[in-house]
């Protein structure tokens, strides 16, 4: 049974008995149903109609076929791979989720899911084709984002999420380059870089640049960012801990109690 709804910004959007459902668990749902109609769609001989989804920019430029900037990344044939994906965003795409707030995670996602195409379509009027389907890159820029904000969290064996991070980037590149897939290697970069970018900006309260400030008008007010207290941002941990002790707590909710109490002792030690 689906209880009551809670649309805080980094609350769950429902729940299903005792599980949260974050934004992150929705697009998850909606890629693995992708993933069956796309195996439907393979047995049924539509092709032509997975290729009308998938991103082309010849298509994009010839016929102006821009819901391919979406639905490229819904075009799923049958995998393991494909559920490491749907792992990554459930999992890692919660903590973000949780710590920057939904409509953050949903404009990282969203700037994820439309770079690649933008660029390989600006990329096309010098002479370079593309064709782009599936969101391995896209998922896979979700689990560099929570390796930026949580560099120190320990995921397997120990070890901790930034080398786990820098491992697979070392091996995704080296994979499409041993494959000669330039479009593959721009994607990769380009989804990598732009999540470590933005959750950086985001981390420090910035998103955009204040362009205000560069507009030659004096006594312009600038816009400040109020951020919340290292105290407040624990408080879900410290009301957990106290439920279930230190135990209950996940690899990202250690690091992020780590680092508040770093920021608290830097803080006196500046006072």
């Amino acid at each position: 049974m689906i209880a009551a709804r809670n649309f805080g910004n980094t609350s769950p959007l429902t729940w299903i008995g005792r599980v949260p459902v974050y934004a992150s668990t929705v697009l998850a749902a909606a890629h693995a149903l992708a993933m069956v109609l796309t195996a439907v769609a393979m047995a049924s001989g539509a092709e032509r109609l997975l290729q009308a989804l998938q991103f082309s920019s010849a298509e994009v430029r010839g016929d102006f076929a821009v819901w391919q900037f979406v639905t490229y990344a819904f075009v799923h044939p049958p995998g393991l791979v494909f559920l490491l994906e749907l792992y990554m965003l459930v999992v890692f795409g919660q903590e973000i989720e949780k710590f920057l707030g939904r409509r953050e995670f949903l404009a990282i996602y969203a700037v994820l899911l439309l770079l690649p195409p933008l660029a390989l379509t600006a990329a096309s009027f010098a002479g370079v084709p593309a064709i782009l389907s599936g969101s391995a890159a896209l998922h896979f820029g979700v689990f560099i984002a929570f390796a930026t904000l949580y560099p120190s969290a320990e995921i397997f064996f120990g070890i901790r999420a930034k080398w786990i991070a820098i491992c697979l980037v070392a091996v995704g590149a080296l994979q499409v380059l041993a494959a000669r897939d330039p479009v593959g290697l721009a994607v990769l970069a380009l989804d990598c870089g732009a999540a470590f970018v933005l959750v950086r900006r985001l981390r420090a309260g910035e998103f955009l640049p204040d362009f205000r400030a560069m507009l030659p008008v004096r006594n312009t007010p600038r816009l400040r960012v109020v951020k919340d207290p290292p105290e407040a941002s624990i408080d879900s941990i410290l009301e957990k801990i106290s439920r279930a002790g230190m135990r209950s707590l996940t690899s990202a909710e250690r690091a992020r109690l780590d680092r508040a109490r770093e920021d608290l002792l830097e803080k006196d030690r500046t006072q």
